[in-house]
């Protein structure tokens, strides 16, 4: 074996190659090169941001990598030459998601702070001066973001309770503190509240996604980028006109375009080389429709122009030829398809290029590339995808924490979910081509394939596409639509499917008057939806109120949930319901036997009420009688019946109101099962705690644990899901891994062997 100069060598053995390059930190010679890190590893990654003429990519263990024009230091490797091809960000690690402008990039952590690199001459560091950073430094006083965007000259985050802040240039207003002074760190946007997401990428304008599926924007229009229909610049928030229903925002240089439930978009502003896709180039101050576009789940507003990734994993752009990449340099004022790119499971633009992140395990880009943004090591412009060189798979998707969009434009309803099993004892994986396949038990017809026979390896849900997530509850199963409808099948004794009827399906059917949802959440059974609103509606078994409309009436067609405004996530439990609100705090309702509302009474509740002392919640889980929540700073609280441990506090007594779970950090999402809880973390690896007595905390044994243990031989994930007792998680390279309780089949290895530790489910692609 070949060394990297340091004066180590791997010892040669049997099988292993006689190339190959290693250093002092590995000497395993299993024939992958190092590139820095770890000799025989790969960087998985998780998502990619294009910024403006550089990029940069997460990798699972929380580092990043960037690449491309680097005068001002925006790569942060600690110099100013141009990279061609991937370099680490120099200390910088607990990374969520990137974001950037002309001379800057930041990174949003998970702690729920930020931090900035590169040009700083109008404070777009946040740092409180204007002295430019070759490596990465804090914002000042900012605390509990949740999601990062970037200007030209200026950055913006959306904090956990629904607000956003800015800081940079404000010279047209951008920063919507209503002045136009630069501002050297934070200040809030003015009259802005109940946002779920936001856009930067605008030179000099800002726009945010609401709760109630509406789009405020602030900064310059000139050409009408407001959306508000003038060109008259504004520093504080002003409606986007007639655009209601929204799901995900993007925006380019001059102009923004929105994606609605409906799976088409509309855009606005500069309309130079048609960028808005309305067939002309005429400038539009208020939304028009994108000519012949439809079942579009992501959206990549660049520079120049404007892209889209459809449910059938292919990506359409439009705007200045060089850049849409068709092969040719010919504008385009309507969609064209994108040359020889299939398989895309997540898109980025950036000034005048675009990446997309792929299920194959590459990353590819195209368009301009004079500073190497292209990352191919070359300086050539690309009129069709080339793949990003040194920057290996296997990729995966870095699920929305707000199931919203984020600044490096991932769909507002993650295009790949991953798995659902929750409760039940099967399971179900979201495919990149918007199909469903479930293994396990199917005594009521929960495997939606016809039959009632249990399958032990995974089979295709009948009749059913377009599907962009999916949820479960314990004999039935639920598909969100990129249209946003929903379908269910399997038992239907209390009208949990949702069709107005009690007659169990085996096949998918429609849930009855409901649209415009954005997630969906099941219990027992019981079924809920978040709305594009922030409403909730539920249906299904109301014994104990867990429909959450003041009755205990059982319900199978949908019925709203009282006084529930402001909603961004929603959770089902056995016989309780929870959501989280865009302020952060979470309600819940229905049964509350051993405290599992976590209002500190045992008291059963038919509408919401407020979980006690809880604050800077992103995401939530409810398993049998528990429930847990994600906080900002990536811990973990739960709440509910604990004797099994499932609280994860090193106790097994009840907890009326939320307590922490021990030992736990960077925690990026939750899971309950029917005892026992999981988290997904930072660095791609899994913690579960609770009942273990099938192996349903995967860590070797069937002994209960009351705080959190590592699933055994388990990296690279991107999901985790909890069932009845038993767990599952998805990796990076697409696989999906369940560990636990296998009498049905639920673990998808083709045996009914319960297994302590993870095995790979076989036959899914």
């Amino acid at each position: 074996c070949k060394t990297d100069g340091s004066g180590t060598q791997c010892s040669a053995t049997a099988g292993s190659p006689s190339a190959e390059i290693c250093d002092t930190k590995d000497n395993d010679c299993d024939g992958s090169s190092d590139e820095g890190g770890v000799c025989g590893s790969t960087s998985t990654m998780q998502t990619i941001a294009a910024i403006n003429s550089h990029n940069c990519a997460l990798a699972t263990d929380g580092t990043g990598r960037c690449w491309g024009l680097n005068q001002f230091g925006q790569i942060g490797d600690g110099t100013t030459t141009d990279r061609s091809t991937p370099v680490t960000v120099t200390s910088l690690t607990g990374v969520v998601a990137f974001s950037g402008g002309y001379r800057h990039s930041c990174a949003l952590v998970v702690d729920g702070g930020v931090r900035c690199w590169g040009g700083n001459g109008q404070g777009q560091l946040g740092d409180g001066t204007t002295i430019g950073r070759l490596t990465p430094t804090a914002v000042s006083s900012l605390s509990g973001a949740v999601a990062i965007a970037g200007g030209d000259f200026h950055s913006c985050a959306l904090i956990v309770d629904g607000k956003v802040k800015c800081w940079g240039y404000n010279g047209d207003g951008e920063l919507g503190d209503g002045t136009v002074s630069d501002k050297w760190s934070p200040v809030a946007v003015t009259s802005l509240s109940g946002a779920v997401a936001i856009a930067g990428g605008g030179a000099y304008h800002t726009c945010a996604l609401t709760a109630d599926g509406l789009v405020k924007c602030w900064g310059s229009s000139g050409t009408g980028q407001l959306g508000d229909g003038t060109t008259a610049n504004k520093s504080t928030p002003v409606n986007v006109s007639s655009l209601s229903g929204i799901v995900a925002i993007s925006n380019g240089s001059s102009h923004s375009c929105a994606l609605s439930t409906d799976g088409t978009v509309r855009c606005w502003g500069s309309n130079g080389s048609g960028r808005l896709g309305d067939g002309t180039t005429a400038n539009k101050s208020t939304p028009v429709g994108v000519s012949t576009l439809s079942n579009v789940v992501a959206l990549g507003a660049a520079g120049l122009h404007t892209c889209a990734l459809l449910s059938d994993a292919t990506v359409r752009c439009w705007g200045t030829g060089s850049y849409v990449g068709d092969g040719t340099t010919s504008n385009r004022t309507t969609p064209v398809t994108v040359s020889t790119l299939s398989g895309v499971a997540m898109i980025a633009g950036g000034g005048n290029h675009t990446c997309a992140l792929g299920s194959d395990g590459l990353a590819k880009c195209w368009g301009l590339n004079s500073s190497g943004q292209l990352g191919d090591g070359t300086t050539a412009t690309r009129l069709t995808p080339v793949a990003v060189t040194s920057l290996t798979g296997p990729f995966g998707v870095k699920l929305p924490r707000l199931h919203v969009s984020t600044a490096s434009g991932a769909p507002a309803r993650p295009f790949r979910e991953g798995l659902t099993n929750h409760i039940g004892n099967r399971t179900c994986a979201l495919l990149s081509n918007g199909t469903v396949k479930c293994w396990g038990y199917n005594g009521k017809g929960q495997l939606g394939n016809g039959s009632t026979t249990n399958s032990i390896t995974p089979v295709a849900v009948s009749s059913l596409s377009s599907a962009i997530a999916t949820a479960g509850g314990q004999n039935h199963t639920c598909a969100l639509l990129s249209d946003g409808t929903v379908k269910c099948w399997g038992d239907n004794g209390n009208g949990q499917l949702g069709d107005g009827t009690t007659v169990q399906k085996t096949t998918p059917v429609a849930v009855s008057t409901l649209s415009s949802v954005i997630t969906t959440a099941g219990g027992r059974y019981h079924t809920c939806a978040l709305l594009s609103d922030g409403t909730v509606k539920c249906w299904g078994y109301n014994a104990t109120g867990q429909l959450g409309d003041g009755t205990v009436v059982d319900k199978s067609t949908p019925v709203a949930v009282s006084s529930l405004s402001g909603a961004i996530a929603a959770a089902g439990g056995f016989q309780h319901s929870c959501a989280i609100l865009s302020n952060g705090t979470a309600k819940c309702w229905g049964s509350n036997l051993y405290g599992n509302l976590g209002d500190g009474t045992t008291v059963q509740k038919t509408t919401p009420v407020v979980v006690t002392s809880l604050s800077g919640v992103i995401s939530a889980a409810a398993g049998n009688t528990h429930t847990c929540a994600l906080l900002s700073d990536g811990t973990v609280r739960c709440w509910g019946y604990n004797l099994y441990g499932q609280l994860g506090d090193g106790t097994t007594a009840d907890r009326w109101m939320p307590v922490a779970v021990s030992s736990l950090s960077g925690a990026i999402s939750v899971a309950g099962g029917n005892a026992h809880t999981c988290a997904l973390l930072s660095d791609g690896t899994v913690k579960c705690w609770g009942t273990s007595g099938s192996g349903q905390l995967g860590e070797g044994t069937t002994v209960d644990k009351s705080t959190p243990v590592g699933v055994s031989a388990l990296s690279a994930a991107v999901a985790v899901a909890g069932g009845y007792s038993h767990s599952c998680s998805l990796l990076a390279d697409g696989t999906v891994k369940c560990w636990g309780y296998n009498g049905e089949g639920e673990l998808g290895d083709g045996t009914t062997v319960n297994r302590l530790t993870p095995v790979t489910v076989t036959s899914l692609p």
